[in-house]
């Protein structure tokens, strides 16, 4: 199980690796100059001469590998640099816009998990009741429609409407306030996903309960609630828990329209505010730090499957032993 671990870990650096060098070409493919965000209108105005040497100081006379070289072994080092934007230091930018993003992903996920374990378990139990088809219609409706659609829907219903709910902000004044400017933003990024998660349960609960080994169960007397927690749950929560995994990156996506529209000071925010204004140290921060939250989140996600299936786990101790 630790070579496991290890292999995962070193394939988890070669994807950053991979993924950084793509990133950063791409970036530097993107239309637009740097020394515009450090100088505003005053680019404009300066010599030619002074122009070339702006850009010969940030280093983007050097070819691509060149530069890509120098920013990788200043990150290695600990330095990512500075905004150009800003002036201000990568790693304190990105200090900051962590946390947030981090309670809301965190958020976000509880709301998944609570409704669509309620709502899969239930409607996998008794498939074809009324129950069932409102949800499973609420569940496409769900997924069909686009995270700005709500966030849109319910500043005007929450906001303008019934005005109980901030639009914009983290909020500064307490807990509670904290807890109201959290509410929409945790709402709109988990009701963007939760329609894959409740049909993915409800599917795998349906399936798995008419298995033989259920009906053998059922037929020795054992109590239903046995056969669902300790059997239908175990089997049907692999296929969930792995979509879970892959997922990490469609909710990373959908952080950024969710923290642009609420005004939401995290990661995915200042990931687009640095790629508009070309701000390339930023961006690949923000990058490197969104692909290392996927690796490692599902890293976490296949140990988990693992302890919980034992076919699973007898399989990843016989590749960790090779």
């Amino acid at each position: 199980m630790i070579r496991f671990i290890i292999s995962r870990l070193l394939e988890a650096v070669v994807v950053l690796f991979i993924g950084s060098i793509l990133c950063f070409a791409f970036i530097r493919m993107l239309p637009g100059d740097p020394a515009a965000a450090m100088y505003g209108d005053q680019l404009l105005k300066m010599s030619q001469a002074d122009q070339i040497r702006i850009a010969e100081n940030l280093g983007l006379n050097d070819p691509l590998y060149a530069q890509y070289a120098k920013w990788l072994i200043h990150v290695l080092q600990g330095e990512w640099g500075h905004s150009y934007s800003t002036g201000e230091e990568v790693k304190v930018m990105v200090a900051h816009a962590i946390e947030p993003t981090v309670v809301l992903m965190l958020a976000s996920t509880a709301i998944i998990l609570l409704l669509s374990l309620f709502f899969g378990i239930v409607t996998g139990l008794h498939r074809h009741s009324f129950l069932d088809h409102a949800v499973t219609i609420a569940s496409f409706v769900l997924m069909s429609l686009p995270s700005f659609w709500f966030a849109l829907m319910m500043m005007l219903f929450f906001s303008v409407y019934l005005g109980i709910l901030p639009t914009s902000g983290i909020g500064t004044e307490g807990t509670g306030d904290w807890l109201q400017h959290l509410i929409m933003p945790s709402l709109v990024l988990a009701l963007s996903h939760i329609g894959y998660y409740i049909r993915i349960l409800r599917n795998h609960i349906a399936v798995t309960k008419e298995k033989e080994f259920v009906w053998a169960l059922q037929a020795r007397g054992i109590s239903e609630k046995t056969i669902l927690y300790k059997h239908l749950l175990p089997n049907a929560s692999l296929p969930f828990l792995s979509f879970m995994g892959m997922s990490l990156s469609l909710t990373l996506a959908g952080s950024v329209v969710v923290e642009t529209l609420f005004s939401w000071p995290g990661l995915g925010r200042l990931s687009l505010k640095s790629a508009l204004a070309h701000d390339y140290p930023v961006v690949m921060a923000t990058i490197l730090l969104s692909m290392s939250v996927v690796i490692i989140g599902s890293l976490i996600i296949d140990l988990i499957c693992a302890w919980i299936d034992p076919r699973t786990r007898g399989y990843l101790l016989k590749e960790g032993d090779r």
